[in-house]
């Protein structure tokens, strides 16, 4: 009796240690399940996110292209011939500035001189 008692033990404590290994060995499955899990979850938040700021600048576009067609559209013919004048001398001046920075880079020059940053800031002090 006394045999059987302690063979009894003798396996409930291996049953005990059995359980432990087999809840750590499941713990840890479980552990790279969850990772993976959060790591997906993650991911797909992430496109969604950028999917969702993608329709909001381009929902932003979309209104200011309205606005823009509205504003336009309600110009009498004076002011859209003043607009294209003005678009006019806005590509010239975009291609001068194109011009001059070829030039700059042809020469070799990398910076620009003598304007306000170059000035002696003792005068401010």
């Amino acid at each position: 009796m006394w045999e059987d008692l302690g063979k009894t033990l003798v396996d409930v404590a291996y049953a005990g240690v059995g359980a432990v290994v087999l809840v750590a060995e499941q713990a840890g499955k479980l552990g790279k399940v969850l990772v993976e899990r959060g790591e997906e979850a993650v991911d797909r938040a992430g496109r969604y996110s950028e999917e969702l700021h993608q329709k909001v600048q381009d929902d932003i576009q979309r209104r200011r292209d309205e606005a823009l067609d509205g504003k336009i559209s309600s110009m009498d013919a004076q002011q859209r011939e003043d607009l294209r004048r003005r678009l006019d001398e806005l590509d010239e001046i975009e291609r001068q500035a194109a011009e001059m920075q070829a030039d700059a880079e042809d020469s070799g020059v990398t910076e620009i001189h003598g304007g306000p940053q170059d000035q002696d800031d003792d005068i401010f002090q």
